[in-house]
């Protein structure tokens, strides 16, 4: 039996090439581009990371993507683990900015060119907020795993105690997978040990988010919400049994909320968070593929 090797960054980033974009007020942030298998793009695909996520998260994706004509983006957000300023780094979350960059992105790389937009967890909802408000205006829309609320609801005392911390401290930092699992480390996001070796070991990884940081992600999580009644593009909803941070019912409601009128809900029992990294992949990459490459008239 041939022994699994670790997984590494360069293994996530084959294929794709190095960028740098500018947000809304001329800050810099890197990027991942994966280009069209042939010489003619036949559309653009614009993916966000989760929280303590990263462009290198969509690797699998991004290749399969490529293989079906489209060139994909992935960048990595303001406030994350990628961000060249460390002061921002797990504690900026601030949604109006993130449009204001979005749109940015655009217009510099797409030029009025059609994408699509993929959203995974954490980047669902901003995925959501910015389609929502007008900030980004895609075909279709793929939203893997969106943590709108968390498996166990916060106690009501615990946010108002939450708020008032973050008013009084708002840069001390906590670690998010206490609220998710008691533990600072990380929890099973992957029936892959090696790629849970890896998430483990990536130096993006934010180990502590500011009080303030996860007031703001809570707010988000309300909002986005509301913001699904507000959804008329075209989406695609994944969701996994075994997620540890949110319920399959919990899934389920919010996806009946989304007021698109064209809209699939794709569940798998045996995944974990991360669809594209876990048991069901080949079937998250060719249904995601056939999603957007639907496009119509």
């Amino acid at each position: 039996m041939t022994e699994k090797r670790p997984v590494t960054s360069e293994d996530l980033t084959r294929g794709a090439k190095h960028f740098v974009w500018n947000g809304h007020d001329g800050a810099t942030f890197p990027g991942l581009v994966w280009e069209a298998a042939d010489t003619k793009t036949k559309e653009h695909v614009l993916c966000l990371h989760g929280l303590s996520g990263a462009a290198a998260d969509f690797g699998p994706l991004a290749r399969h993507l490529s293989t079906g004509g489209f060139t994909t983006w992935a960048i990595n957000l303001r406030g994350q683990g990628n961000d060249p300023d460390p002061r921002r780094r797990g504690h900026f979350l601030d949604p109006r900015e993130w449009r204001a960059d979005l749109t940015n992105f655009t217009r510099e790389f797409f030029a009025n060119a059609p994408f699509h937009l993929v959203g995974e967890s954490m980047g669902a909802l901003v995925a959501v907020d910015a389609v929502s408000h007008g900030a980004l205006h895609p075909r279709r829309l793929v939203l893997s795993v969106p943590v709108t609320e968390t498996r166990a609801p916060v106690p009501r005392w615990a946010v108002s105690l939450l708020r008032r911390a973050s008013w009084l401290a708002p840069r001390a930092k906590l670690g998010p997978m206490r609220f998710v699992h008691g533990k600072t480390s990380i929890p099973r996001l992957t029936a892959d040990d090696e790629y849970m070796a890896y998430l483990d070991n990536i130096p993006h990884r934010v180990r502590g988010f500011t009080l303030d940081f996860l007031t703001r992600f809570h707010r988000l999580m309300q909002e986005t919400q509301q913001s699904a009644g507000r959804l008329a593009v075209p989406t695609l909803m994944l969701a996994a049994g075994r997620d540890v941070f949110i319920r399959p019912d919990q899934s389920r409601a919010f996806f009946d909320r989304i007021a698109a009128p064209e809209k699939e809900y794709v569940f798998y029992p045996d995944s974990h968070h991360l669809l594209w990294h876990d048991v069901d992949t080949e079937d998250v990459l060719g249904r995601i593929t056939r999603w957007i490459s639907e496009t119509g008239p």
